[in-house]
């Protein structure tokens, strides 16, 4: 029988979940990689009878690695690459917030939340005297610049004004995320032939480093180990991952 050719180019979409749960698997975003790699612990006998070599030699997996390669910065997708916790801002007016502030001309004195600018904002010094807009301060998307120190000094400003709907992300408050991933592949290589990849357990590391400033698109890689699921039973089935081939 000839050869036919086989080749590969994956692309699709990614689905996850959290690990051992009946959650729903949900589309993760736009992922350009998603790789698995090997590592292996060798011990070899050497051949002492002669004519060197080996004897024999033993290759044993230490360490399955992935790589997932996001570039929707999802509030769950940052979450999950730098082990954060999400909540949601209370959209509720907010009444006579008190913000410190210096009293500099161009100094930005940020409200607790990001302002719905769609309602006007009310500004006033600490004593209760209002302040005017375009006169006072220079109203953004953070909160105020201060024109005018006239008014506004160290004795700080309050601030009424409606929370705009918007995730905190607090990185670094919760534990390494366990996942359950689904690759819903297709072969551009082979007309979209589709496949599948399931990767039972994956524990996610840390992204190296998160640019907040740049001029190309941000992309989160986040490193990670697939572990032994030990719900998975039966000879001859893989505890870490699995890969459907369309024929």
């Amino acid at each position: 029988m000839a050869q036919v050719d086989r080749s590969f180019i994956g692309e699709g979409i990614a689905y996850a979940r959290a690990y051992q749960s009946q959650d729903a698997l949900l589309d993760i975003g736009n992922c350009d990689v998603f790789n698995i790699s090997y590592q292996t612990n060798r011990i070899a006998l050497p051949n002492y009878r002669g004519g060197g070599g080996n004897r024999n030699v033993r290759d044993r997996v230490t360490d399955v690695n992935t790589t997932l390669g996001l570039w929707d910065l999802t509030p769950e997708n940052i979450a999950r690459a730098t082990r954060a916790t999400v909540t949601e801002v209370d959209t509720t007016p907010i009444p006579d917030e008190a913000l410190a502030c210096a009293g500099v001309l161009g100094e930005l004195i940020p409200f607790k939340h990001l302002p719905d600018l769609t309602v006007a904002p009310v500004l006033k010094t600490a004593s209760d005297t209002a302040l005017v807009a375009g006169t006072d301060y220079l109203l953004n998307q953070h909160g105020i610049i201060v024109l005018s120190t006239t008014n506004i000094t160290s004795a700080g400003v309050k601030a009424s004004y409606t929370p705009r709907g918007a995730s905190v992300i607090q990185m670094l408050t919760a534990p390494a995320v366990e996942l359950e991933i689904y690759i819903a592949g297709l072969n551009d290589a082979q007309s979209g032939e589709p496949y599948s990849l399931r990767v039972h357990r994956v524990k996610l590391g840390l992204v190296s480093q998160m640019q907040a400033f740049g001029q190309e698109y941000l992309k989160l890689e986040i490193p990670g180990e697939a572990l032994a699921d030990d719900r998975i039973t039966g000879t001859g089935i893989s505890k870490f991952c699995q890969m459907d081939m369309a024929a």
